[in-house]
C-alpha cells in the first residue's frame, strides 16, 4: 500500500468515525438515517434499508469499518455525486461553503466535532485564500 492509499484510508476512517455517532466501532440503520436526514437528502427508507442490507456483508445488522472501506472501494469516484454532495452542504445556493455552512453540516453529522476541527478543514480545502469552498476546492480536497 502506498502512501495515498494509506491517507485515503485514514480519511475514510475517519469518515466512519464521524458517522458512528455511538462510537461503537459500526454504523446502525439509524445512524445512516441520521446522516441522510442532516444532508437534506430525500430518499425513501426503503431505499436505505437496501442500501444498509448491501454494505452489510455480514448480515448482522451493522457496518463493520471493514465492509464500508469495502463498499467505498468497489464505487467508482463519481464527480456528479461530489457535485450533489457540494450543494447539500452549500445550505444558502450561493455556489461556495462557507464556514458557517461547514459547521452546521458537520455538528448535524457529528455533534462532539469542534470548530477548530471544523476549522481546519476549511483551511486545508480553501485554495485560494477567499474563507470558503468553491466546488472546484471541493473536489480537489475529496479526491485528494
Amino acid at each position: 500500500m502506498n502512501q495515498q492509499e494509506s491517507k485515503e484510508i485514514k480519511e475514510l476512517r475517519s469518515a466512519f468515525r464521524m458517522i458512528d455517532l455511538k462510537k461503537s466501532g459500526k454504523i446502525s440503520i439509524h445512524e445512516l438515517k441520521h446522516l441522510i436526514r442532516n444532508l437534506n437528502m430525500n430518499v425513501d427508507n426503503q431505499v436505505v434499508d437496501k442500501v444498509f442490507e448491501d454494505i452489510d456483508q455480514n448480515g448482522d445488522g451493522s457496518i463493520q469499518v471493514e465492509e464500508f472501506l469495502n463498499e467505498i472501494e468497489k464505487r467508482p469516484s463519481n464527480k456528479s455525486n461530489l457535485k450533489a454532495a457540494f450543494r447539500a452542504i452549500d445550505l444558502d445556493n450561493s455556489g461556495f461553503i462557507t464556514l458557517s455552512e461547514l459547521y452546521k453540516i458537520s455538528k448535524k453529522i457529528n455533534p462532539t466535532i469542534t470548530k477548530q476541527q471544523i476549522e481546519e478543514i476549511l483551511n486545508k480545502a480553501d485554495l485560494d485564500g477567499n474563507h470558503k469552498i468553491s466546488l472546484d476546492e471541493f473536489k480537489a480536497l475529496m479526491e485528494e
